[in-house]
C-alpha cells in the first residue's frame, strides 16, 4: 500500500485562492447538494454514484474523496438537513415571541418546521427516504429522533410546571410528539401539499397543547 508520510502535504498550498482542504469542503457541500436533489426528487434506491457525480459536476474520485458509498452520502445529507431543523426549531424556542406566552413556542417552532418540509426535497430525505435502507440508516434515524424527543422533553420541562413523568415513559411521550408532526409531514409531502401550513400548524399545535394542559391538571 501508499505510505501517508506527510499528512499535511498540499495543504499550505493554495489554488485559485482555495486551500487543500478549503476545496476538498466545497466539493463534499456540491455533494452534499446533489445528494439532496437526487435522493429528494427520484430517491435514493436509484441512485448510482454516476447520477450524483453528474448532478454535482465532479468526477467519482471526488465522491469517493468524502464518502464510501452513497448511503454514507445519503446519512451525510439526512443529518444536515436535521441539523439544520433543529437549528430553526431551537431559535423559535428561544425567540421574542416565545418569552411572552407559554405557549407561543409550539406555534412558532411548528410554523418553522413546516415552513421547512414544505420543501419536498427536505421532506423526502428526511421523513420517507432514511426509512428501511439498513440498520446502520436505521440507527441513525433512531439516535436523531431521540435527541430531538429529548430537546422537546427538556424545553417542556423547563417551561412547564407538570406531574413528573418517569424517565422512560418521558422518552417515549417526546418520541410521541415527534411522530405527531412527522406523520402530518408525510401526509403532506404525499398528498402534494394540499393544505395550507397555517392548517398543518393549528392541527399539530392541538396535538402538543392537549398533552401539556393534561400533564398541568395531573399536577395541579
Amino acid at each position: 500500500g501508499m505510505t501517508r508520510s506527510s499528512p499535511d502535504l498540499g495543504v499550505g498550498r493554495t489554488y485559485a485562492g482555495e486551500s487543500l482542504s478549503e476545496r476538498t469542503a466545497r466539493r463534499r457541500q456540491q455533494f452534499l447538494d446533489a445528494g439532496l436533489e437526487v435522493f429528494g426528487t427520484s430517491g435514493y434506491r436509484t441512485a448510482t454514484v454516476r447520477q450524483l457525480c453528474r448532478q454535482a459536476g465532479l468526477t467519482d474520485r471526488y465522491f469517493y474523496e468524502s464518502f464510501a458509498s452513497t448511503e454514507d452520502l445519503l446519512v451525510a445529507v439526512y443529518e444536515r438537513e436535521f441539523d439544520h431543523l433543529q437549528h430553526v426549531v431551537l431559535a423559535a424556542l428561544m425567540g421574542e415571541a416565545a418569552q411572552q406566552d407559554p405557549t407561543a413556542p409550539i406555534e412558532v417552532a411548528l410554523n418553522a418546521l413546516f415552513e421547512m418540509a414544505s420543501e419536498p426535497r427536505v421532506a423526502r430525505v428526511c421523513w420517507l427516504e432514511v426509512l428501511g435502507v439498513s440498520a446502520r440508516v436505521d440507527g441513525v434515524y433512531t439516535r436523531t429522533i431521540e435527541r430531538f424527543a429529548a430537546l422537546v422533553v427538556a424545553f417542556a420541562r423547563q417551561r412547564f410546571d407538570a406531574v413528573d413523568v418517569d424517565e422512560a415513559e418521558s422518552r417515549m411521550l417526546g418520541i410521541a410528539l415527534i411522530g405527531a408532526v412527522s406523520q402530518p409531514v408525510t401526509h403532506w409531502l404525499l398528498g402534494g401539499y394540499r393544505e395550507d401550513r397555517a392548517t398543518m400548524v393549528a392541527a399539530t399545535s392541538r396535538v402538543f397543547r392537549g398533552v401539556i394542559d393534561g400533564l398541568r391538571q395531573e399536577a395541579a
